[in-house]
């Protein structure tokens, strides 16, 4: 079991309040401000001062939620673990349901004008083109990541943002979020929004 505070993320909304206000309110540092938007464990003097602070009974800031109900994104927000960091991608590692995850997050957020191609030798490239009035388009192109999978290991590649497109998946070792893992070397790719709703299948 686990203590979730999305319904006070909720109530600060109909307020009309961020999470600065409730800091300036309560006096809690920024520092307990990430702890409690991560779900984290927090004294009860905090509790006690953010109800004081919205006037407000304990029930209405938080509930109890079992692991069992939890997404697979869920369990990426309550135990994902950075092990690596650079300037293209960090990765994060966690166990769920008995599977060993690696995901692979672009820092770069994708827009319309970025095309990520997985390619045949196991790469992942971003391309971004610049539409200019005066000369034709310029584009600039780079090698995301090289992601390896282990036999037993799911890995999936997001791309934070909105892509126009991911090309090259299913036809190789990549594979979208609706296809099954089928060989160690097959790699999940999808946007962000794709990966707040995936569910991992494998035969």
């Amino acid at each position: 079991m686990y203590i979730d505070y999305a319904k006070l993320w909720r109530l600060l909304s109909e307020r009309g309040m961020s999470k600065s206000d409730l800091i300036e309110r309560t006096g809690v540092s920024s520092r307990v401000m990430a702890k409690l938007s991560k779900n984290q464990t927090v004294n009860t003097d905090t509790i006690a001062r953010i109800c004081e602070a919205l006037s407000c009974d304990v029930g209405d800031i938080m509930t109890c939620v079992s692991e069992y109900s939890l997404s697979l994104y869920g369990y990426y927000r309550k135990y994902g673990e950075v092990f690596e960091k650079n300037e293209q991608y960090r990765t994060v590692g966690f166990t769920a349901a008995g599977h060993s995850y690696t995901v692979y997050i672009s820092n770069r957020a994708a827009t319309r004008r970025t095309t990520v191609h997985c390619r045949e030798d196991g790469s992942i490239v971003w391309e971004e083109i610049y539409p200019n009035a005066t000369v034709a388009e310029t584009y600039t192109r780079e090698v995301l990541i090289k992601p390896q999978r282990t036999p037993g290991e799911i890995v999936v590649v997001v791309i934070r943002g909105k892509p126009s497109m991911i090309t090259g998946l299913d036809e190789g070792c990549f594979v979208s979020a609706k296809r099954e893992l089928k060989k160690t070397s097959d790699i999940y790719v999808m946007s962000e929004a794709a990966f707040r709703a995936f569910v991992p299948r494998w035969e």
